[in-house]
């Protein structure tokens, strides 16, 4: 006998809210402390104005001339249009990117209810869900790459829907976002690197015989979803960059520099918060996920999380990824949890919460949303309002000094602090920055000899002499600023955060 459809807001609903609007919200709703939002909205501003996309630099004095591949043209224009937006615009953009994890978690929560066996219930998607939060918070905030999570997230969410009914129409939208992928940002790779794990372990499942929980897609099925792949590798082309976004991310990964000298790109500190959050989401949920799964998970499902966490083990901008980990591997550990004791006692409970309630208690659970939704919003508006912004940015960011350097005209060659450079760039636009963020123009050796002259490894004097440097823009607590006292340079600024450096006359 069908069991008759319940109307109410059960308890649960409370629970799954809060996760959203009290964590998922505010999480990454971040001011614009990282120093490459400022070019990325430059570039989209100069897009806006001039009607095209960039295709060589001309706005810093290393990379003057060299050629610039615009992966990113389509983001930067969205941030640019949030720029405008006068004072709001920082909140604007802060928002905006939050609200994209948001929407990342809420398309993993739901390609999690299509592939979720028996005892897979709402309290472990809220635990896997929040664990990888915790753990991608790190990179988060106002930054180009939140974007690929979301579409990673989403072809997740397609690929996995094709795993649970074999339907075609769940294939459909991939060459889509491939082709959005390609416009917004070139971690595209993703894609192929979802499809190309369940390709190969769906394959590999069916040659060994294995039986997993599910059952194995016939080989028919894998020729759909290798076709759907090869159009959306075709829909990469679609780009301002033509053929030439294929290479684009063996040139940047190639750059030697950037594991040397740019945070992000290398491996997570094991002495760090960051590093140890990383450290403990590998051995409480990777590793256990992989043993208690060894008979039943996927090969898919394997390779999906032992590939993206060795990407995270590599570099600490891929801790992006660990909400995606962290669902694949709550696919293996929530119906080992249920078989347990604790388990057992609890799946009554919990299940209980999970039911739709009668009149007075639908009520009750509304106005509880409601004020989870409302506290939510409060908390993350005092994050990223106009004068929390304000005040985190100056603290980021050299406000005071770049204030001096528009008022007083000290030059128009800097040798500026590498992540500084974007909000120089952006604050004064008609006189070239020394270097940005954008790394991949450069290239290795640019990227090596400013970094070994500004942390004296080698003499920085060669580096200012060859480029003519009017003034030096540096944090006032690096050895350079000492270096510079000392070898003919005087501190014009100082504001005990960043200082600004002009030759002696």
């Amino acid at each position: 006998m069908t069991a008759r459809f319940r109307p109410g807001i059960p308890a649960s609903s409370v629970a799954i809210a809060a996760l959203f609007a009290l964590v998922a919200l505010p999480r990454p709703a971040i001011p614009l402390i990282d120093g490459d939002v400022y070019w990325h909205i430059r570039a989209g501003l100069e897009i806006l104005e001039t009607g095209r996309v960039p295709t060589q630099d001309a706005w810093s004095i290393v990379g003057e001339g060299m050629r610039w591949l615009s992966q990113d043209w389509l983001s930067n224009v969205v941030m640019a249009l949030g720029w405008r937006a006068g004072e709001l615009g920082p909140s604007i953009l802060s928002i905006t990117w939050a609200l994209l994890v948001v929407l990342a978690l809420a398309i993993l929560w739901w390609a999690y209810r299509l592939r979720a066996e028996e005892g897979a219930g709402w309290l472990g998607r809220i635990t896997w869900l929040a664990a990888g939060l915790v753990v991608a918070g790190p990179v988060v905030g106002v930054r180009v790459q939140v974007v690929d999570l979301m579409l990673a997230a989403a072809v997740v969410l397609f690929c996995w829907g094709y795993l649970a009914n074999r339907s075609r129409g769940w294939l459909v939208p991939l060459p889509l976002i491939a082709l959005a992928w390609a416009n917004l940002h070139a971690g595209w790779p993703l894609m192929f690197l979802i499809g190309g794990a369940i390709l190969v372990g769906e394959a590999s499942d069916r040659i060994l015989r294995r039986r997993p929980l599910a059952s194995v897609l016939r080989w028919r099925d894998l020729m759909w979803l290798g076709g759907a792949l090869a159009v959306s590798a075709a829909a990469i082309a679609i780009n301002p960059n033509g053929l030439a976004l294929y290479l684009y991310p063996l040139e940047t990964s190639a750059i030697g520099a950037h594991r040397d000298f740019v945070a992000e790109w290398r491996p997570p500190d094991p002495t760090s918060i960051v590093g140890r959050l990383f450290i403990g989401f590998v051995i409480g949920i990777v590793l256990p996920a992989l043993w208690v799964g060894r008979r039943t998970m996927r090969a898919a499902d394997a390779l999906l999380i032992i590939g993206f966490t060795a990407m995270m083990a590599l570099g600490a901008r891929f801790l992006l990824l660990a909400p995606i980990v962290a669902v694949a591997a709550g696919l293996a550990l929530d119906p080992a949890l249920s078989r347990t004791a604790l388990g057992r006692a609890f799946s009554g409970p919990l299940a209980r919460l999970a039911a739709p309630r009668g009149r007075t208690q639908t009520t009750v659970n509304s106005v509880l949303i409601g004020l989870v939704l409302v506290a939510g919003v409060g908390i993350t508006w005092t994050r990223i309002g106009p004068d929390a912004q304000r005040n985190l940015v100056a603290q980021h960011m050299p406000v005071g000094a770049v204030d001096w350097i528009v008022a007083n005209d000290p030059g128009t060659r800097p040798l500026n602090q590498y992540s500084w450079g974007g909000y120089l760039g952006l604050r004064r636009p008609e006189a070239p920055v020394f270097i940005d963020g954008r790394s991949d123009i450069y290239g290795d050796a640019p990227i090596r000899e400013y970094a070994e002259a500004v942390t004296l490894e080698s003499d920085p004097a060669v580096l200012l002499e060859r480029h003519a440097i009017d003034y030096v823009l540096f944090p006032v607590a690096q050895p350079l600023a000492t270096w510079l006292d000392e070898n003919g340079w005087q501190r014009a600024y100082d504001d005990g955060f960043a200082g600004v450096w002009v030759r002696r006359e």
